[in-house]
Formats: structure tokens, sequence, C-alpha cells
């Protein structure tokens, strides 16, 4: 489930904000990395948290379990790391394959080709965060 990641990334991004100030962006030399890598962790999420979208290449949708897995086999012999998610469309169960999250689009595309490049049909999918 989505919720229980929520409340999560709420005290990480308030974190980041009230630390942001103290520690400039243009801290120099190597001395100033033990104290900016705890705050760059924040600082990331956030930066990531602007783009409200991630993207996943859709390499299929099957009414059976057996058929997604054997798709998401056929994409792993090929090097390709996918994941089965279960959607409820119009009273029946359908099986995902999925290869991502992708943070950026241009990643997602290059996956798509990649996967055309063996001749797996598929489709890019944007999903809010």
């Amino acid at each position: 489930g989505k919720n229980p990641a929520r409340p999560a990334s709420v005290p990480a991004s308030g974190a980041a904000q009230s630390g942001a100030p103290a520690v400039p962006p243009t801290l120099p030399g190597p001395s100033a990395l033990p104290s900016t890598a705890s705050a760059a962790k924040p600082a990331a999420s956030t930066a990531a948290a602007a783009e409200a979208f991630v993207y996943f290449v859709q390499a299929g949708a099957y009414a059976r379990t057996d058929e997604a897995e054997a798709q998401r086999a056929k994409l792993a012999i090929r090097g390709f790391e996918s994941r089965i998610t279960e959607r409820e469309q119009s009273g029946r169960t359908v099986y995902r394959v999925r290869i991502g999250p992708f943070n950026e689009r241009a990643d997602a595309e290059a996956a798509k080709d990649a996967l055309a490049g063996v001749e797996i049909e598929s489709a890019l999918v944007r999903v809010q965060k």
C-alpha cells in the first residue's frame, strides 16, 4: 500500500528544509564531506519530490498469473528485471508486468527501446508518486 510511505516522507522533507540554510551547497574542501553526507540524502529526496511522477515500462497485462510469470521470465532471460502487479479492471484481476520505476522519462524510454530491440512490445506508463 502507498499510505504507510507517505507520512514517512513528510519528516524527511521537513528536515531537509530546516537543514538547508545551515549547509551551504558550495562548501569547499573534503572536510565538509562528513557533515554534508547526512544532509545530502534528504536534499536529494526533496529534489526527486519536485518530479511528481515515476515512469514504468509495461511489457504486458495478463488475465492469469502464469502468463504474467512467463513474460517476467522471458524478460529476466534478456536481462530485464520486472515486477508483476495486480490491478482490478472492470471486475477482473489483471496481472501487469512492469519494469521500473524510472524517475526520468528518458530512462523509461530507453528501456522501452531496448525491449523493442528484442521484439518485446511495451508501453510507457506514467504514474503519480
